[in-house]
């Protein structure tokens, strides 16, 4: 059971991603697909929802229908609670496994924030073909994740406050995460070393070798870099060393090798 205190500070943190444009870890994710995408009448498949705040988004922004799905009950049970308060009737959220308990449905739209690089790459070559498989004609898949250069990649930076603590040497990197270490929401990753020894160390190129035996084709990459908050750089990808490792999120559009346009 999910203790009351981490299940208020769930609440808050999916509400927040649920409730704020501005919130500095989606506001790129946000402006982005509102601006490539019109999700009206579509049927959304939110992977690794979580809980349930961007889920719960997509389906306030447009007239569409949202799956969530996710492998940890805690999550899911925040997501459905957080559903309940705000009465979004077009999401549902569910506890599934889609190697071990495959879908049948179709979807327009499917979505990865933030998830692809908490999943290790023999599994998630595998989660690829199986969204291949469940990707609707003209669909596209939206993917999202800090890169391993990013300055938050470890994800304890917030706890740390070290950005790039990664390359710090691994046994000094532990230890002062196990100093540091606190439980979090999480039913499957409940601390943060459990969180930080999850991570499978993505990079745009280890993510299209991921992707290769799916057949999925990348229709569109943004790199987004702190260069990007000012004007005259917003619009470029400063993909080239030493700006690669100001990266804060890497931004990828796939499709279905038959289908045509954006």
């Amino acid at each position: 059971m999910i203790s009351p205190e981490l299940y208020l500070e769930g609440i808050s943190y999916a509400e927040q991603n649920f409730l704020d444009d501005e919130a500095n870890h989606l506001r790129v994710d946000k402006d982005l697909l509102r601006e490539m995408f019109n999700l009206d009448g579509k049927k959304i498949l939110d992977f690794g929802c979580g809980m349930g705040g961007m889920s719960l988004w997509y389906a306030s922004q447009w007239n569409c229908t949202v799956h969530g799905f996710d492998i940890d009950r805690h999550h899911i049970h925040i997501a459905k609670d957080l559903q309940k308060k705000h009465k979004v009737d077009n999401v549902k959220f569910e506890v599934r496994n889609i190697l071990t308990d495959p879908v049948e449905d179709k979807y327009d739209f499917i979505v990865l924030n933030d998830v692809a690089e908490h999943i290790q790459y023999p599994i998630l070559e595998e989660i690829f073909c199986s969204l291949r498989n469940v990707l609707a004609e003209g669909g596209r898949i939206f993917i999202s994740y800090p890169p391993w250069q990013s300055p938050y990649a470890s994800h304890v930076t917030h706890i740390l406050g070290l950005p790039w603590c990664q390359f710090l040497p691994q046994g000094l990197l532990l230890k002062w995460i196990e100093r540091n270490n606190r439980t979090i929401v999480g039913e499957e990753e409940s601390d943060l070393v459990q969180a930080y020894n999850g991570l499978n160390r993505l990079t745009h190129k280890r993510l299209m070798q991921t992707i290769r035996k799916s057949g999925l084709v990348p229709v569109f990459r943004k790199s987004h870099s702190f260069l990007n908050n000012f004007k005259p750089l917003e619009k470029v990808n400063l993909r080239f060393f030493p700006f690669s490792y100001l990266i804060t999120k890497e931004f990828l559009v796939l499709k279905a090798p038959e289908n045509a346009g954006r």
